[in-house]
């Protein structure tokens, strides 16, 4: 017995004969003969030269469904069909041993074609000859393993991740998709626990539900992984418990969508949404904020207009005298309050400059000095050179009094430290949309200013809050305190953040936009006249308010002029229509029904170009003036007014050379 090329057992002439004088051909083919007749599995011998079968045993008859005989001298593939023949064939050819490959048998009539291993022996020591052991595979084992092969291939090509657990949740298997999703190859992942691939906060959720796994449940939930590069993985984990016939567990089956996209989006879809909610009912509280404080500016019109006229022609000394003052004193702080109603409702700039913000904190660091806690230090880091800010200087300062009050009010009784600081910032869109904020505002240049407290900090629920009126962490209500600073702020096209945490402190920015263009003219200042001035002439007054209306005329005829009373816009051009050159000067209310103030001061422009027209507005004088810009506007008073301011005023329109500078 020697051993072939291929390493296995030849049958070989090479063994001592029976007949010495046989020859090798007649050795090999005893030998071939004998194989046949006591072979287990079919067997067939055949010429190396011309592939034919030289005999077959009755076991590869019966395999093939053929006749024994009708084998003889038929090729080999009319035997065995498929692709790996070919290789079969030239592995007779060459004389190898021990080669093993799957083919399929030829069908005939008799019987269908059969999954077979077919295994080449080399018979003659010349290579002439070969046998061929054929065994047929059993149906169930090869339909086994048929139905292994394209599992694998459904896992290894799922477009989930697959990934299976053992009792002890390690990993026994996962297919790429799995491995990529986390960054790991397959075989980095299989051994290694569940827990490696998440947070503490994942090994909590993981926990229970490998419990409910364990207890049987199966179920479809969120889950989180960390992959290998730190990033959050959002998933859709379908789990369920793998369970023996008498419902052991050992182990778990996932599969893992990858829904970390989708889930972006949602985030990103949901801040939109929180800011739209956000925006709108700060728009919503700024319209009722502003609409009150119009309404209150024309009740407070009446009652400071008349309180003032009482006081300016009462005989000092008198006893009413001192109720007069008290009166025109309580309505003065109730037009405060309405300011600050106006300031949240983002229409409260009045005085516009271009200013340098660290001036402004500069000068305004002796008052916040005065008015913080002893137990507070005060420290400003005010950067030099800021590009210029268009802001109005009283309304700016009192959103920095209001921060900083507010700090100071965090630290209680404890020692901290109050920062202030200006720097200049460029800004992006990312920022921008983090910010609270009346409209989106531009990406570009913005100003500045910080204030930070070492105070108690706020949680998520009171920082959600902070900016609505009236509301307060304290035991006493503080007004419209941080409602006004957003509304200042929003006023200025400007932008606020907070960012705090219970016990780590408060840090509030406010972006202010850089100026641009040209600087501003200021409005003017209105100011009381001492010298008492007197007018002449007819006076068109036009408002809806029967109280402004009332208080208007008596401090008009007080000041020497005739008064024609319009209750609405429609009323005021008929006057007007009747004798355009009658009137010296017009008092125009803005907000009316019907024909409002823009209206009718275009139709009276119309009948007559060169008319004063002074507007009246419960609203402040920047956003009134801008519907008539350019129009030429002769003046403007703020509701509520006294006798003194509505004299300056009129001064100032009718006889500008003796008006006061």
């Amino acid at each position: 017995m020697a051993h072939t090329r291929g390493g296995g057992p030849q049958l070989s002439a090479g063994d001592p004969p029976a007949d010495g004088d046989a020859t090798d051909q007649d050795v090999a083919r005893a030998i071939g003969h004998a194989l046949l007749r006591s072979g287990g599995f079919g067997l067939a011998v055949v010429g190396a030269r011309d592939l034919r079968l030289v005999d077959a045993n009755p076991a590869l008859a019966a395999l093939t469904g053929q006749d024994r005989r009708a084998l003889i001298g038929r090729p080999l593939d009319e035997l065995l069909v498929g692709p790996t023949v070919a290789t079969l064939a030239a592995a007779v050819a060459r004389g190898d041993g021990g080669v093993t490959l799957a083919a399929v048998t030829a069908p005939t009539a008799a019987q269908p074609s059969r999954a077979v291993d077919v295994t080449v022996q080399p018979l003659a020591a010349d290579g002439s000859t070969a046998v061929l052991v054929v065994r047929g595979r059993d149906p169930t084992t090869e339909a086994l393993h048929d139905s292994e092969r394209r599992y694998r291939s459904i896992v290894e090509h799922a477009y989930e991740g697959i990934w299976l657990l053992d009792v002890d949740a390690r990993t026994t298997l996962v297919n790429r998709r799995m491995s990529d999703l986390l960054g790991y190859t397959p075989e980095e992942m299989v051994g290694r626990h569940l827990f490696d691939f998440m947070d503490d906060v994942g090994r909590a959720q993981a926990t229970r539900n490998l419990e409910r796994r364990a207890a049987g449940l199966a179920e479809d939930h969120e889950f989180r992984f960390v992959r290998r590069d730190g990033s959050d993985l959002w998933t859709i984990c379908s789990t369920a418990p793998l369970q023996d016939d008498a419902g052991g567990y050992h182990g778990a089956l996932a599969m893992v969508l990858d829904i970390t996209e989708r889930r972006r989006a949602e985030e990103a879809s949901r801040r939109l949404e929180a800011q739209m909610l956000e925006t709108q009912k700060l728009e919503s509280l700024g319209v009722l904020a502003g609409g009150i404080a119009h309404d209150f500016n024309n009740i407070l019109t009446g009652i400071l207009g008349n309180a003032s006229l009482g006081l300016a022609v009462v005989r000092p000394g008198e006893p009413v005298a001192d109720c007069l003052r008290e009166i025109v004193e309580a309505a003065t702080h109730a037009a405060e309050l309405c300011r600050h109603m106006l300031a949240y409702s983002g229409k409260g700039r009045f005085v516009v400059e271009r200013i340098d913000l660290g001036g402004v904190v500069e000068s305004t660091a002796p008052m916040l000095h005065v008015s913080i806690s002893k137990q507070a230090s005060l420290r400003l880091r005010l950067a030099r050179g800021l590009p210029p800010v268009e802001i109005d200087v009283a309304q700016i300062r009192q959103v920095i009094m209001n921060l900083v009050i507010n700090a100071s009010e965090a630290l209680g009784d404890q020692r901290g430290e109050i920062d202030v600081r200006t720097a200049p910032r460029r800004i992006d869109r990312a920022y921008l949309e983090r910010t609270h904020a009346a409209t989106p505002l531009p990406e570009g240049d913005y100003v500045l200013l910080e204030v930070t407290d070492t105070g108690a900090g706020m949680t998520a629920e009171t920082r959600a809050r902070i900016f609505d009126p009236f509301f307060t962490t304290k035991f006493t209500g503080r007004g419209l305190g941080l409602a006004a600073v957003l509304g200042i702020v929003r006023g200025h096209r400007g932008a606020i953040t907070v960012a705090s945490e219970p016990g780590r402190g408060t840090t509030f920015q406010v972006l202010l936009p850089a100026a641009a263009g040209a600087t501003p003219t200021p409005s003017p200042a209105v100011t009381a006249v001492a010298a008492p001035w007197q007018g002449a002439g007819t006076v068109l007054l036009v408002d809806d308010e029967a109280g402004v209306r009332a208080v208007a005329r008596r401090v008009l005829r007080w000041l020497g002029f005739d008064v024609v009373l319009a209750v609405d816009g429609d009323e005021a051009v008929a006057a007007f229509t009747a004798d355009p050159d009658r009137f010296a000067v017009v008092l125009l209310d803005l907000t009316m029904p019907g024909r409002d103030g823009v209206q009718t001061f275009a139709a009276l422009r119309a009948l007559r170009p060169a008319v004063r027209v002074v507007l009246m507005s419960g609203y402040n004088e920047q956003d009134a003036l801008t519907r008539f810009t350019g129009q030429g506007l002769a003046s403007f008073v703020q509701k509520p007014f006294t006798a003194e301011a509505l004299r300056a005023i009129l001064q100032q329109v009718l006889d500008p050379d003796r008006a006061p500078p």
